[in-house]
């Protein structure tokens, strides 16, 4: 619930002014946040072979916190923690009905965010979100949280092809959401960059209308500079334009 309320609020802010991912004023967040602790990457549940990707995007976010100045707690710490306490209150889900319960999760978050205060300091947690959300595109180029891409196949040559055709709508895409939370509950920080489409314009039209075709899974964060971009434009507000005061 939380991402979806973000990419909402994202959204919102990017259509009507500049959107700003400070939740606090710039100078206070600085002043109280020296240690961020990152939780585990979410990731679509249809999402196949998906440890890969959550490291890939763990590596790149831990980094680029590091490169803006802050010290950061690897996701594995959470990780460890959230297992240990799930352990303890008999796993996430209620055996009667198998669905999640919301109390447990609540009570572990709490716990685990507890420990990595006390045992860490950390003044703040990252969670990332890989999500998957609609982008809206204009003769076959596709707009979205900062990224925009090529629906064409083929290349400049499936650019030039598509290049008359006036085609707009909206086609499914993947981002990376990033919230970062105070240990005492306020949400921060909350941002966005976009990381690649789900599906292209396909080749031939049928019955007039061009079809759009899935990206295999074999494609998806293949492009490691797509997948660099996306933290950059999720992160790349945290890095001050300015030293500070020593």
């Amino acid at each position: 619930m939380l991402v979806l309320a973000v990419v909402a609020l994202i959204g919102a802010g990017c259509a009507t002014a500049p959107y700003d991912p400070f939740k606090i004023p710039r100078d206070e967040f600085y002043g109280k946040i020296k240690t961020i602790a990152l939780a585990p990457v979410g990731v679509p549940d249809d999402l196949e072979d998906a440890e890969p990707v959550k490291a890939t995007f763990a590596s790149l976010v831990e980094a680029k916190l590091r490169a803006a100045g802050f010290a950061a707690v690897p996701a594995r710490e959470y990780a460890a923690l959230q297992k240990s306490m799930a352990e303890q209150v008999g796993g996430l889900f209620d055996p009667a009905t198998g669905r999640r319960d919301e109390a447990k999760v609540r009570t572990i978050r709490e716990y685990v965010v507890r420990e990595l205060n006390t045992k860490f300091q950390a003044d703040a947690v990252l969670y990332p979100s890989i999500r998957s959300v609609k982008a809206t595109f204009t003769q076959s180029r596709a707009k979205w949280d900062g990224a925009s891409e090529w629906l064409a196949p083929g290349g400049l040559g499936g650019v030039l092809f598509f290049a008359n055709e006036h085609n707009s709508g909206t086609v499914g895409a993947l981002s990376l959401i990033v919230v970062i939370r105070t240990v005492q509950g306020p949400d921060v920080y909350a941002h966005a960059g976009g990381i690649q489409v789900r599906s292209r314009l396909s080749g031939p039209k049928l019955s007039g209308v061009r079809d759009f075709v899935p990206v295999p899974r074999s494609e998806l964060f293949v492009d490691e500079k797509r997948n660099a971009e996306a933290v950059d434009i999720a992160l790349g507000s945290l890095v001050r334009t300015t030293a500070p005061p020593r």
